[in-house]
């Protein structure tokens, strides 16, 4: 430490200057730095989720998420454990890896075992593995409402245009989308209708498919649809495009119905499928619902990749959503957005940063009696947080909650180092610089330095091995508290550097040249009262005594004051309120939205409710794996 603190002093121009560059980097670095509510506490997980609407969740588990989980993706590389959850119409499948397994390796050996998906029974879409997400997961949610479009055409806009133009934000894992109503020329059947028209029902299924240029129904004809799309003559090759002739229900309705394979052509009027059925423009059955209390429309939720600046999003989401002509829609983002009340704490804390300093320069100027140690003591204060920032930055940490509880934590300390240091640099200052040669106030200065700081450093030492248990917590604890220990500590040790480099170097150039210091009034005053409290105290043991016993007895009291639970995890003063409701199994979409909509809108009279709004089941590639009850 005397090398340290002697070459300080001797370069002390090039240390002054290095201090300045690291302060106005650490500032610079903290605006770019992504920002979030909660730091990262998920494991590597992977989660692969197969639809097979129409499939009870019995027969999901038996024909989808059984043969997946336990002969496809149970037992690849780096896995931890693996879980399986099947609900009517969807098989979700999450795969958490090893602590320490890189992401993208995790993800590869998922989406090679995938590609052998083909061998489960085809009663389902293929299997899709999702983004990884968040652990905050949800950045927006977004309600889309019309009186002018029906829902139908709303549905359209929001799969088309405005998910596109959402998932295009970077940052941005998933768009899910609630009410999701796909449009759909639908041929409603009648048995009744079919058996007095002598219409067989297989003849229906024929002609709607063969209607169109291809039909995923396999056993029709337009499965296959040929090798039509070009002829050559003699010069060149000529492409043929296939326009589909079917536009509208109209046009369905009018497609002659096909006779059965060897019957003789009908003697009677040519028949239609609009003669025998209902042809009609519709949605397919509902997995999930969008629910407001002014009326129906489609609820959007926006999801964030890890590590993406929360604030950023917020902000190119919105710019997103204005750049869209969505004329005639109401685009409500008002519902849920976490980064407002992350940017409104940040503006808070900024504040009430800005007003600490501003008291610290204050108790400086009244204890130390000199601008020049109070701007070398703030100088001191500042750069060392600006230290820990950078290297908080270095390591790709981003700015949570808990990385700004360790930095407020260590303010205490950090401020302690830069006045212990100045202070004892002034003390030894009993004659003016003029008297004094340059090598005899570079050993003065030495001296002060190290008999301040070399106790201190044991306390250092010891400040950083009670940090060491807290970095190998597991569960919640392991996950929330290491980002909190690293800002603190790094913030300590940060000072500490600063407090045996910059502080008595720029002690050297400010205060070599200042006038002998004063004893200021206010530490005088404190200093006799504190002389005459400690002489009070040593004259015997019962002074200590008494002491011991009243606090025993006022921690005793207030302790069932200050129990708030054994959790570890921060409470924040958040804005938003969720609210689950959990029906009867086998309750129908319609009662559940009737249920939500009328609790909604009670609740959104009360006072000091400002929106209202929430999704019944879940949505395609969503969130929430629930059924139409929850």
């Amino acid at each position: 430490m005397r090398w340290i603190v002697g070459s300080s002093l001797r370069s002390r121009g090039w240390v002054v200057i290095l201090g300045a560059i690291v302060l106005v980097f650490g500032f610079s670095r903290l605006q770019n730095m992504p920002r979030d509510i909660l730091p990262e506490f998920k494991r590597v997980t992977v989660e692969v989720q197969t639809e097979a609407l129409g499939l009870s969740a019995q027969e999901v588990e038996q024909f989808v998420t059984a043969p997946l989980e336990q002969d496809l993706l149970n037992g690849v590389a780096f896995l931890d454990f693996i879980r399986s959850e099947s609900v009517p119409g969807l098989s979700r499948i999450e795969m958490i890896f090893e602590r320490g397994t890189d992401e993208r390796r995790a993800r590869q050996v998922v989406n090679e075992r995938l590609t052998q998906a083909f061998a489960i029974p085809n009663v389902s879409s293929p299997p899709q593995m999702l983004q990884p997400l968040s652990s905050s997961s949800r950045m927006m949610m977004i309600g889309l409402r019309s009186n002018s479009r029906s829902l139908i055409d709303l549905g359209v806009l929001a799969r088309w245009t405005i998910r596109p133009s959402l998932l295009a934000v970077p940052g941005v894992a998933n768009v899910s989308i609630w009410g999701q109503r796909e449009q759909q020329l639908q041929v409603q059947v009648d048995p009744a209708r079919l058996r007095a028209a002598g219409v067989t029902l297989d003849q229906v299924i024929r002609t709607s498919a063969n209607s169109l240029w291809v039909s995923p129904l396999t056993f029709t004809e337009a499965s296959t649809p040929g090798a039509g799309g070009f002829f050559d003559t003699q010069s060149q090759r000529i492409g043929v495009e296939h326009t589909q002739p079917i536009k509208s229900a109209e046009h369905l309705a009018d497609v002659i119905i096909e006779r059965e394979p060897g019957a003789a052509a009908p003697s009677g009027a040519t028949r239609r499928l609009g003669d025998v059925t209902d042809v009609v423009e519709n949605h397919q059955p509902l997995i999930g619902d969008a629910v407001f209390t002014d009326g129906p429309g489609l609820m959007m939720v926006v999801e964030k990749l890890p590590e993406a600046n929360a604030t950023e999003m917020i902000d190119e989401l919105e710019d997103a959503l204005a750049s869209l002509d969505l004329e005639g829609i109401e685009v409500d983002t008002s519902f849920f957005q976490p980064a407002d009340y992350l940017q409104d704490s940040l503006d808070n804390l900024r504040e009430a940063l800005v007003v600490a300093l501003m008291l610290l320069v204050l108790a400086l100027a009244a204890f130390l009696f000199n601008l020049r140690a109070t701007f070398i003591a703030l100088v001191a204060t500042l750069l060392s947080m600006s230290a820990a920032v950078a290297v908080l930055w270095l390591r790709d940490e981003t700015l949570n909650w808990m990385v700004l509880a360790g930095l407020v934590l260590a303010l205490v300390i950090v401020i302690d180092d830069a006045i212990t240091t100045v202070y004892a640099i002034r003390r030894v200052r009993t004659r003016r610089a003029d008297e004094e040669d340059e090598q005899a106030i570079g050993r003065r200065y030495l001296d002060a330095i190290l008999a301040v700081r070399s106790p201190l450093t044991y306390g250092l030492a010891i400040v950083l091995t009670m940090l060491v248990p807290i970095l190998v917590l597991e569960g919640e604890p392991g996950a929330f508290m290491p980002p909190l220990v690293l800002s603190y500590g790094g913030a300590v040790i940060a000072s500490f550097v600063v407090a045996i480099t910059v502080t008595p170097a720029l002690s050297m150039v400010l205060l070599r040249t200042a006038k002998r210091p004063r004893m200021a009034a206010g530490l005088g005053w404190l200093r006799r009262r504190y002389g005459a409290g400690v002489a009070w105290s040593t004259r015997s043991v019962a002074p200590a005594l008494a002491a011991t016993l009243v606090l025993l007895v006022v921690g005793l009291v207030t302790l069932p004051y200050l129990d708030r639970g054994d959790s570890v995890v921060p409470e924040f003063e958040d804005r938003s309120l969720l609210v689950q409701w959990e029906g009867a199994p086998g309750t129908s979409l319609p009662e559940m939205q009737r249920i939500v909509a009328r609790a909604g809108q009670e609740i959104s009279e009360l006072p000091g409710v400002d929106n209202v709004g929430g999704h019944v089941g879940r949505a395609i590639l969503g969130d929430q794996v629930v059924g139409v009850n929850s």
